[in-house]
């Protein structure tokens, strides 16, 4: 704990700070008026004298509370000291101990409070208590610090016994007090650092990697059978040689062995690979881990290397590296192929693209031309069927007027030439009905009644030639009669093209014909229960019929649809249409 600073105040000090706080209190009262000269010294110097010893009082009672912490710390450290896992030991110049804990107590197989007074030198075993007198004496001459292992004295065990107790010493001296502080550190019995060794060996005896221990003048003094097994030298073959007899000349690039020792002794591990030959002469790479042992006092004592063949693995990361070159390689190859197969791929997309564009347009205007043949179409049909009417018709109905009064005029006195007449009036009354016929294929007069008529007159027509069950639904008048001329011609031509194909395709019993008005739209359907359209039939290029349905439907905006295909169960054509209220 950190201890605040507090000034020591001489008496002039004191007395000077006394009178500057006298002058600032503001609630000192002095004497009353009229008090004397001396009155006023005398209360001033009550007041300085009271002030100064309020000071001392503050100022003992602080000294009083960093006595009490000192205390405390020194309680504490005292019972840290004694609790510690590791004896520690007090001597003087003399080498008798003058304080202990209950471990360095225990250690030493002594009560603590027999310790005091004895010399150290009594607990080491007569045969080490030479080298410690000369420890410490070159310990105390020198004033520094200083480590040493000495076996325990031990009644029980023969001086010369592997299994007295070995304890490290680190031993500070103050050169000053002449007074030696060491912490002793149970490193076990001789037997049991044999064992601790044995392990240690039969450890690195049965690694797969190569160990190998030097010396600190970096002769081998052992190697594990496996640097056997891996360079071929025998233990003897090996032992007090340098490492560098293994290395291959001029395999490495110069100073590459004295950077790995400059590294080593700077940081005290290297890791790196060294070009190595077997002791028949072939190489191999090893992947080596050097690490240094050092003493107590910091000097190397031994070199610890660790190695094994990396060879197979070397040459397999160079196949794998010249495989990834070789992909590499393919791929960008395959990169470019990709990269020119995606420049032509694009060239025909913008060309695909245009040539879209040109059908589209040439659809577009086929689209416009159809539209446009199919007004004139109608047009001209409007126009032949007026003129057959005006024209030939008239004449036909004069030519009969004409024959018919022959007839009547040659029916009693001439027979024979009567009956010539009849049979001229007959043809006459023929090629009006054909003609007749004509005009209503070309334009049915029934047209100009409007759509409804127009419908109904179609479909008994066709119950008429094909003898079949043909229904017709049509909405009230008012739709009827809202639906635009061109859109009238369209509903009719596509009807007619449709009744066409159910006689001539269909095999069907019965047709449903409806025209209604749903959601803003108009739709008209015919529908049959005959064999249906297969898809094939519905795409062939001489699907005259439908293809110039779809058309005359396209051409006002609607959509024109064909039912999906099942056998047997009819087809169904759908005209929509656009169809405001």
């Amino acid at each position: 704990m950190k201890k605040r600073q507090r000034p020591e105040l001489d008496p002039v000090q004191l007395r000077q700070i006394a009178e500057l706080t006298v002058r600032a209190l503001p609630n000192v009262r002095p004497p009353a008026a009229g008090a004397g000269i001396d009155e006023l010294k005398q209360w001033h110097e009550l007041q300085v004298s009271q002030i100064e010893l309020d000071m001392q009082n503050m100022a003992l009672a602080e000294l009083q509370v960093e006595r009490d912490q000192a205390e405390a710390g020194r309680d504490s450290y005292a019972e840290l000291y004694d609790q510690a896992p590791a004896g520690y030991l007090s001597l003087d110049a003399d080498g008798r101990i003058t304080r202990a804990n209950q471990a360095a107590a225990v250690l030493l197989a002594r009560a603590l409070d027999d310790l005091p007074g004895r010399g150290f030198e009594q607990f080491v075993a007569p045969q080490a208590q030479a080298t410690l007198r000369a420890f410490l004496h070159e310990l105390l001459a020198s004033g520094g610090r200083a480590v040493l292992e000495v076996p325990l004295f031990d009644r029980r065990t023969r001086p010369a016994s592997p299994g007295l107790r070995q304890v490290r010493i680190e031993a500070n001296m103050d050169p000053v007090a002449r007074t030696c502080r060491m912490i002793l550190t149970d490193i076990g019995t001789e037997d049991v650092r044999e064992d601790a060794r044995r392990r240690a060996f039969q450890v690195l005896d049965s690694i797969d990697e190569a160990v190998l221990v030097c010396d600190a003048a970096q002769n081998i003094v052992f190697v594990n059978p496996a640097f056997t097994k891996l360079t071929g030298y025998a233990v003897e073959e090996a032992l007090g040689r340098n490492p560098r007899f293994l290395g291959r000349p001029g395999a490495h690039p110069a100073g590459y062995h004295a950077e790995a020792m400059r590294c080593l002794r700077s940081y005290g591990r290297w890791q790196g690979e060294v070009y190595n030959r077997r002791r028949e002469g072939t190489p191999f790479v090893a992947s080596m881990s050097l690490t240094v042992v050092r003493d107590d006092d910091g000097t190397i004592s031994h070199y610890i290397g660790v190695f094994s063949d990396v060879t197979a693995r070397q040459q397999a990361e160079a196949a794998l590296l010249k495989l990834s070159r070789e992909l590499d390689a393919r791929v960008a190859e395959r990169t470019a192929e990709l990269t020119e197969a995606n420049r032509l791929l694009m060239l025909e997309v913008v060309e695909r693209k245009r040539t879209e564009a040109a059908l589209h347009e040439s659809r577009e205007q086929l689209r416009k031309l159809a539209e446009h043949l199919e007004t004139v179409k109608e047009s001209e049909r409007t126009r032949i069927a007026r003129d057959i009417h005006d024209e030939l018709g008239q004449n036909l109905m004069a030519l009969r007027i004409d024959i018919s009064m022959l007839a009547a005029r040659t029916s009693e006195r001439h027979a024979r030439l009567h009956r010539r007449v009849d049979a001229v009036l007959e043809n006459v009354d023929t090629t009006i009905s054909s003609v007749r016929g004509i005009m209503n294929e070309l334009r049915p007069a029934v047209l100009d009644l409007g759509l409804q008529a127009a419908l109904e007159w179609q479909v008994g027509e066709f119950r008429k030639r094909s003898g079949l069950d043909c229904t017709l639904a049509l909405p009230d008048d008012a739709v009827c009669a809202a639906i635009a001329p061109a859109m009238q011609i369209v509903l009719f031509r596509s009807l007619q093209e449709a009744l066409s194909n159910v006689r001539r395709h269909a095999s069907a019993t019965r047709v449903d014909v409806r025209l209604e008005r749903r959601d803003g739209r108009l739709r008209f359907s015919v529908g049959d229960n005959g064999v249906g359209i297969p898809p094939q039939h519905r795409a062939k290029s001489e699907s005259f019929g439908l293809i110039g349905m779809a058309q005359r439907v396209e051409s006002l905006g609607g959509r024109f649809d064909i039912g999906q295909y099942a056998p047997g169960r009819g087809c169904m054509l759908t005209m929509d249409f656009a169809f405001p209220a």
